[in-house]
């Protein structure tokens, strides 16, 4: 335990690691561990979003936000937004190869773009599913990501509003409220007030077309519909292209060990196979804070008073060796796991604040959701590691949140294409 963060009145607050499995999956399941965090620049940014409530509140938002992926909705939106944008970003890629004949991209970036519009579809933002609208809003949300206060930095009291990136980010994100929130919630509304007068179900369904409607009252604030549309924005669109990265660097370091492996990739369960274990393996954010709301007492007897901060460490958790074996922190994407875990591990979280992307993500049984797809797409062009890619130490990354490490850029090549 650590006590670098005070409180309002300015005392100390302890910090609680929660890293073994045990404590991880007690902890997400605790109803005293709140996820109700606040400080400096939250007001604009997650202040009362869905992954900030508990209870009843969270709840209702969670049940209303859900109605967007339930069913076959989140097939839906990768049918109508994701695959094509993939396939024509990958098309257009492939099209224009180097002088040399090969065609190269960074592949991080391309699909942060892919993704930034099926989060745009999601979130009903019209002006920005386009490549070209995605772009802008891509950037803008890069400018964002940059100076808004994480989870981590409120958490520890480390953010300050008044840096450059932090004023930056205000800017960004009053200029996207501006060209694409602001436009899409009046056409919401209008198509709202069609839709009631004529007695009819209300289309697109979409987040924007959810607060124009007045679905959760709490949307009344304007400013709270704003911030649940940019969390929406950003939730699953770095998360998602990390992974895509994460999971073809084990593969080709699988490969390098396993050169007759190489006929699976065209197998579709393998890379799902591929994917959870990646996901296991490789968290996307360093952990998971919540606040005390009085003295808990794990059933392993770790304690926590009221008032500190447990941090609840996945990467740790999903690789403890007396759940998935001595070789935990190896790709086994043959891994044999009990029964009651989940093969990836902690990375979506579990219980009721289990990830509210993953139906997009992992989809029905894994097999046609987000990751595999372009996974798949991409491996079924013949993606290697460019030449010029540094070097990685994968070992020394695993168990543990490395995003930080993993770089700005994954640069791959295609093989020559033929002449059509």
């Amino acid at each position: 335990m650590t006590s670098s963060p005070t409180d309002k009145a300015g005392a100390p607050v302890g910090i609680v690691d929660l890293t073994s499995f045990a404590d991880v999956r007690d902890g997400w399941r605790c109803p005293h561990l709140s996820s109700g965090l606040s400080g400096p620049g939250e007001e604009h940014f997650h202040q009362g979003t869905v992954m900030r409530l508990d209870g009843p509140p969270h709840a209702l938002r969670r049940k209303i936000m859900g109605s967007l992926l339930s069913k076959r909705g989140h097939a839906q939106f990768r049918e109508t937004w994701l695959f094509p944008a993939a396939d024509a970003a990958l098309d257009a890629v492939l099209r224009n190869p180097d002088p040399d004949g090969v065609a190269r991209v960074d592949l991080l970036r391309w699909a942060l773009r892919v993704n930034q519009q099926l989060a745009a579809a999601i979130t009903g933002f019209d002006d920005a599913t386009s490549p070209a609208g995605a772009l802008k809003l891509f950037e803008l949300m890069e400018v964002v990501l940059r100076g808004r206060p994480r989870a981590f930095t409120v958490t520890l009291g480390d953010y300050d509003p008044t840096t450059p990136d932090a004023s930056a980010a205000l800017r960004a994100r009053q200029q996207i409220i501006h060209d694409f929130y602001a436009p899409s919630l009046a056409r919401r509304r209008e198509l709202v007030a069609e839709a009631q007068a004529a007695g009819i179900a209300v289309q697109p369904k979409d987040l924007l077309t959810l607060i124009a409607a007045g679905e959760d009252p709490a949307w009344l604030d304007p400013a709270m519909g704003e911030r649940d549309a940019l969390f929406l924005l950003a939730a699953a669109v770095h998360t998602t292209s990390a992974s895509l990265v994460w999971t073809l660097r084990e593969i080709f370091e699988w490969l390098r060990e396993n050169p007759a492996g190489a006929d699976r990739l065209g197998d579709a369960n393998f890379i799902l196979k591929a994917a959870q274990e990646t996901l296991r393996l490789h968290p996307v954010v360093p952990g998971f804070p919540r606040l005390a709301t009085e003295d808990v007492t794990l059933p392993s007897g770790t304690r926590i008073d009221a008032g500190a901060i447990a941090i609840l460490r996945s990467g740790p958790a999903s690789t403890a060796p007396e759940i998935f074996g001595a070789d935990a922190l190896r790709f086994n994407p043959d891994r044999q796991i009990p029964a009651n875990v989940s093969r990836f591990g902690f990375a979506f979280g579990m219980g009721t604040h289990m990830c509210f992307g993953m139906p997009i993500v992992m989809g029905t049984g894994g097999l046609d959701g987000s990751l595999v797809y372009l996974l798949k797409k991409v491996l079924d062009a013949g993606v290697r590691p460019d030449e010029r890619q540094p070097p990685f130490d994968l070992p020394d990354s695993r168990g543990q949140f490395a995003t930080d490490r993993l770089g700005e850029s994954y640069l791959v090549q295609f093989p020559r294409q033929s002449p059509v």
